[in-house]
């Protein structure tokens, strides 16, 4: 009985991941092409963080650092590396 609860919990973990992909996956487009922009500018990653205000920051510390958005981080990234294989940087 207690794999069936086992069981249970990680599908609906594994659907709310899949649930939260998309966001995920347009939040991480989103900070590449940030990054990317920057580059361009000549500023490094951690500029970029620093010019973020505190609500900016707030939000990417959450959506990358939340344990409940770590298979939907997983699958956004891999599905991003995927999609994105030829580009530069």
């Amino acid at each position: 009985m207690e794999w069936y609860i086992f069981l249970a919990v990680i599908g609906i973990y594994v659907l709310i991941s899949l649930l939260i992909l998309p966001m995920q996956y347009r939040f991480l487009i989103a900070l590449k092409a940030e990054e990317e922009k920057n580059w361009l500018k000549g500023k490094k990653q951690g500029d970029m963080y620093d010019a973020m205000n505190a609500g900016e920051l707030s939000l990417h510390g959450n959506m990358q650092g939340n344990p409940l958005f770590f298979l939907a981080n997983l699958f956004a990234s891999l599905l991003y590396r995927v999609k994105h294989r030829g580009d530069s940087m």
